[in-house]
């Protein structure tokens, strides 16, 4: 296995000496951005994934030594996860991956710094007073999703109070082309290409009533790059906005943007692809991360 990786990673990033980050998920929307943004600062960028040159399953375990092994990092951005609401699939992906990642590093013996990839949705029960949320408020997480990240989180800081430079990067809502049709914003842009193209006349979305901190990519990227050069190991960092926006107002502020009339719109509960509680108000303080963009 070393042998086949070894010739894929080398054929496609060449190994230049210098510091070296380890990106998974790195075909993703966002990875293609935090891919960008490294680079820029001079990093060399690995990315890996099941579907690029340098092929990285995060659920395999000798696969992920290996690809460790090879690369030497300075740096690992952990941002392959799931969204499937399949807690084998989820826990496999989300927890096993991250566990698989840490023990790799542990048994390396190098100074390597890790970056874990969380999510706004570890925080589940939120109430509108409880806004805007800190990084140590408790975790009620009410997905699938949520909780397996929740406990990627608490590993990931375990693996830090022991001795490790572990740093979690709490993303909130993205917006962007390229996300996934299980996100909100995946979802609305697939439709509105389809409107675009006249392949439908109407979007259809469940309730729009709810409040998000949505961040752009690039911005996203940005915070992931200042959290994993200056973040505390052993802190949470939130990557988000800060500002609330109901859901309404941004889809109304998106088709403004392609052209189209909100009357298009048909908005029903019985149209959610989300079961289960839904949280009504929840956006980020996001003061400990503009600290270190201030640095």
């Amino acid at each position: 296995m070393l042998m086949s990786i070894s010739k894929s990673c080398q054929r496609n990033w060449g190994f230049k000496r210098m510091a070296t980050v380890l990106l998974t998920g790195g075909d993703g929307a966002l990875g293609k951005q935090v891919a960008e943004s490294f680079r820029s600062r001079g990093y060399d960028v690995v990315c890996g994934s099941r579907r690029s040159g340098c092929v990285l399953d995060v659920t395999n375990t000798a696969n992920v030594s290996a690809v460790i092994h090879l690369i030497k990092p300075t740096v690992i951005v952990h941002l392959a996860a799931t969204f499937v609401n399949d807690y084998e699939i989820a826990y496999s992906t989300n927890v096993v991956g991250a566990k698989n990642i840490l023990s790799a590093v542990e048994q390396s013996g190098q100074p390597i710094r890790v970056v874990l990839a969380g999510s706004a949705a570890e925080y589940g029960l939120v109430t509108p007073e409880e806004n805007p949320v800190r990084e140590d408020r408790i975790l009620r997480p009410v997905s699938v999703y949520g909780l397996t990240k929740s406990w990627q989180t608490n590993y990931g800081l375990m693996c830090s109070y022991q001795g490790m430079d572990v740093v979690i990067a709490r993303i909130f809502n993205l917006d962007g082309e390229g996300l996934s049709n299980r996100l909100f914003v995946g979802r609305i842009n697939e439709q509105v290409r389809d409107v675009e193209s006249g392949l439908r006349r109407r979007i259809e979305v469940g309730s729009l009533s709810a409040i998000r901190d949505y961040i752009s990519m690039k911005d996203a990227a940005l915070q992931l790059l200042a959290i994993s050069e200056r973040g505390q190991s052993g802190q949470i960092y939130h990557v988000a906005s800060g500002i609330p926006i109901k859901m309404r107002d941004f889809l109304k502020e998106r088709l403004g943007k392609a052209g189209l009339d909100f009357n298009i719109v048909d908005e029903a509960p019985a149209l959610s692809v989300r079961s289960g509680y839904d949280v009504p108000v929840i956006y980020a303080d996001i003061s400990r991360t503009v600290a270190l963009l201030d640095e």
